[in-house]
């Protein structure tokens, strides 16, 4: 009867140890994200980048944010405002009458659409230590557990 007692008890802490434990990754994947500035980059049909093109940032009251030019790979960058997470960005190719662009750019929707496809929480390096040992250790017990089964088995037959 102890020995039933003390298979199951066993057996419940291998259940709840496999149960408890979060996917296992001999290389875990970090993602780190830094908010430091917006980039913007324009360029023609061809991929050829527009250089030296006025850029004009607007919030989303339509004041004019920011303004200035893209350098030679046709790029240009902005730090956000706190508090302001929509803009409208104007491109006007000035060496090129007639090319002008207009981009609105929504940082909750993009903050949104990362989180959506990220892993998620993660558990802490802690808890997972504990997890694995708790797991060795249910391991540990199913095989005593089993090993005292086959000694009992052994011996009541004599």
């Amino acid at each position: 009867m102890k020995a039933k007692l003390v298979f199951a008890v066993f057996a419940m802490l291998l259940v709840l140890s496999c149960l408890s434990i979060s996917g296992v990754s001999a290389h875990r994947l970090h993602v780190v994200h830094k908010i430091s500035k917006i980039e913007i980059e324009a360029y023609f049909g061809g991929g050829t980048p527009c250089r030296d093109a006025d850029v004009k940032v607007y919030d989303k009251e339509g004041n004019l944010y920011m303004d200035g030019v893209t350098d030679d790979e046709g790029k240009f960058s902005f730090p956000p405002k706190i508090g302001v997470d929509n803009y409208t960005v104007v491109i006007d190719a000035v060496h090129m009458p007639g090319h002008k662009a207009e981009a609105v750019i929504n940082l909750s929707q993009e903050a949104a659409g990362a989180s959506a496809g990220g892993m998620g929480t993660e558990m802490p390096l802690y808890m997972r230590a504990i997890a694995g040992f708790g797991y060795l250790i249910g391991l540990a017990g199913a095989a005593l557990a089993y090993t005292g089964w086959k000694l009992k088995k052994k011996y009541e037959n004599l």
